[in-house]
Parts: C-alpha cells; structure tokens; sequence
C-alpha cells in the first residue's frame, strides 16, 4: 500500500505526548493529526505508544543476524560492533562486515570499534592482544576498508598518538567515545576540546568517580558537550548509578545502549541478565533496546517519552542522523515502534515496512491478515 494510516496511538513527539495518528507514504512519516479520514487504510494500535524507533550504537554479532532479530526489541537501525585485533585481521573484519549479505529488518548504519585503540589495563573482556596506540596510517586502512561506514571509534585518550587521532577521526566524519581508559580528567577534558563526543558505556571500563583524583567518569557526568553511553540493565550501571547520571546529564546527553553480545556466538556465560567470561568478567549485557527503555522509567522514575529519546533521538544525533531519523517528525524516516503499557513491542516498521509484528494486539486491514513482513531484500549497510 502507498500509504497507511497509524490510528488511535499515543504519539511520543518531540513537542510531548498526544493522542493521534501517523500517515506513513512510502519511506516517510508525511502527517501527524488527531485522526485519519475514514476511507484510509488503518493499523488501528488501540492506545499504544506510537514512537522513532530506537537506535543501538553498542551490539555485537553478524550485520544481518541483528537486522533480522532487533526488531523484535524495537531497534530500527544499529551500529555493528568490532573489538581489537591484530592489524590485517581488523582490516578483514571490517571489509566482511560491510560486504555482508542481503537481509531484511532493521538498517545497519555502520561499524563501532570498540578497540583496537584503547588501554588493556581497562580491557574488560576484550582481547588484549589487539590493542593498541593509534596512528593515523592505521586508521586511514580502517576508513578505507570500511568504505565510508566507520561511524563511531572507542578511544583511550590516554594512549600515544590519541589526541591526533581524535582530531583526524573529527575531520573525518568518524565519532569518537572515550572509554576503556585509565585517563584522569585533565586529559579526558584534552579529548573533549579535540573533538571526542562521548563515552562509551560510561561508569565500565574506566577508573571509578573519586572526588580527590578527578577522572574520566567526572568529565562525563559534568561536560555537557559529551554524550554517555549507558547500559542500564542495573547489572552494568546499578539503579542508584543511573539516576545520578540522568540528575548530572540531563536525557538529552544520555544514550541507551545495549552492549549485547546475545548475537556474537561467543563462548560466555548467561548470568543474571548478563554475560560473563568463563574467568568471570562481566563480558556484556542480555538487553533489547525496548528492556534499556523500560528500565530507564522504572530506575529513574522518567517519564516514558524521556526514557524514548534517550534510546532514538539522543544516538541519532550523535551520529549526526537526527534530521532523517531519532524523532517522531513530518518529514523523518517511517523508523517507528508501536509497544503497550508493558513495554511489549506490537509493531516494528523500518522505512515505512512491517519488519515485526506481534500477533492478536493490534487490528489490522482485512486485507492485511496475512501481511508479508519486512522490506525488499537490500544490502546491509544503508545511507
């Protein structure tokens, strides 16, 4: 159908929460109104939230793997996520990752390293055998293989070279996130004013808060040019953590992340609602996209429109997207996540299409009982 209707929702706007409709044309959301004319072809959501879909710019696995499976949490558009290797190895990876197979669900924006560039004495679970200072020769390699889709670099400012770095990866286009670092304030503040723009699951992979030894974490609650990643799963960040962070922040400098490795295939341990390596390090979250929202209203008493623009609005403009995506907007990609009060996912779309749908709560066209799922096959990586 050329274009359809979203009725009876409740719509998570950037100007606040109203009760109305969303007409879907093609790719594009083309209205916003109380309701739609009676002859238009309707999805009638029954008072469900109607928001952008959300967007991870931290989770593991093979490209069309997290397409086909995201969707379900209401991710419409990801980063894939690389860790530290050797040179020639990272350089492979890269180049498999944007030359992946057709698949269909939610867009692949691009790659995060997550490495090779950072400090092993914060390594966590990643490889210490892969890291590295960086230099620019390397990450020109990098850029060049991944062909214009290197998006977001994790960086130790600390390590030799890293100022540069950041300031060639500013010029570049490529975002950089301080994490997996050692650096006191002074030297995370050096990173800011070169061009750094956030920080990777802030709180893991970095000296602790002290208020006598000022360090990478006292730049992130406090610097309001930085954006934090944060895995709010209460396992990675407590409650108690997450909501002095939205106290120090604001929701407008916080991103929703995942860091789940539940698509990698590695060997690790299921715990709690995390994972660990088989010696015990925490090695990454179990999170959707749609549980981080949740959490977020239930830890720090947010409203859910808050909790939403932290996981669409907030990592698309980190990636510089936010005037095609991340916002519930005339004009804007038809990204959208239809959940209830439950926070279930009912109804995912990517670029105007039914990627996934839950059966029985939502009333659908007659001629839509039998909807097909998902857009025409394409090429992993999308503009």
């Amino acid at each position: 159908m050329d274009n359809v209707w979203l009725v009876n929702g409740t719509l998570l706007t950037p100007h606040g929460v109203v009760q109305g409709a969303v007409k879907i044309r093609g790719e594009r959301i083309v209205a916003l109104q109380r309701s739609a004319p009676s002859s238009a072809n309707r999805i009638d959501v029954r008072g469900a939230y109607v928001a952008p879909g959300f967007i991870d710019v931290h989770v593991w696995g093979e490209p069309a793997t997290i397409a086909r499976e995201s969707p379900k949490g209401g991710t419409t558009a990801f980063l894939t996520t690389l860790g530290p290797a050797l040179s020639k190895t990272l350089v492979n990876r890269i180049a498999e990752r944007v030359q992946c197979r057709a698949s269909t669900g939610a867009a692949c924006l691009g790659i995060h390293l997550e490495g090779p560039f950072v400090n092993p004495a914060c390594g966590g679970a990643l490889p210490r055998r892969g890291m590295r200072a960086p230099t620019i020769p390397e990450l020109k390699r990098l850029l060049l293989a991944a062909q214009g889709r290197l998006r977001l670099v994790t960086m130790a400012p600390e390590l030799p070279g890293a100022l540069e770095a950041i300031r060639w990866c500013r010029t570049h286009g490529v975002a950089v996130s301080l994490g997996h670092s050692e650096a006191a304030s002074s030297m995370a503040l050096r990173a800011v004013e070169a061009g750094a723009k956030a920080v990777t699951h802030v709180f893991n992979g970095m000296r602790p808060l002290s208020h006598r030894a000022p360090t990478l974490i006292d730049v992130a609650l406090t610097d309001p040019r930085v954006t934090t990643m944060v895995i709010a799963d209460g396992i990675h960040v407590s409650p108690r953590a997450f909501q002095l962070l939205v106290h120090a922040k604001g929701v407008e400098r916080i991103a929703l992340v995942t860091d789940s490795i539940r698509y990698q295939g590695w060997k690790a341990i299921a715990r709690g609602g995390a994972f660990y390596t088989t010696t015990g390090v925490l090695a990454g979250s179990n999170l959707t996209m749609m549980r981080a929202v949740r959490n977020a209203v239930e830890f720090a008493s947010l409203p859910v429109l808050e909790a939403v623009r932290m996981a669409s609005e907030v990592p698309a403009r980190l990636l510089g997207l936010e005037r095609s995506r991340g916002s519930l907007t005339v004009g804007k990609r038809a990204d959208l996540v239809v959940f209830d009060r439950r926070f279930r996912v009912l109804l995912t779309m990517v670029g105007g299409r039914i990627v996934w749908r839950s059966a029985g709560a939502i009333r659908w066209p007659r001629e839509w009982l039998n909807p097909v799922i998902g857009p025409p096959l394409t090429r992993c990586f999308v503009p």
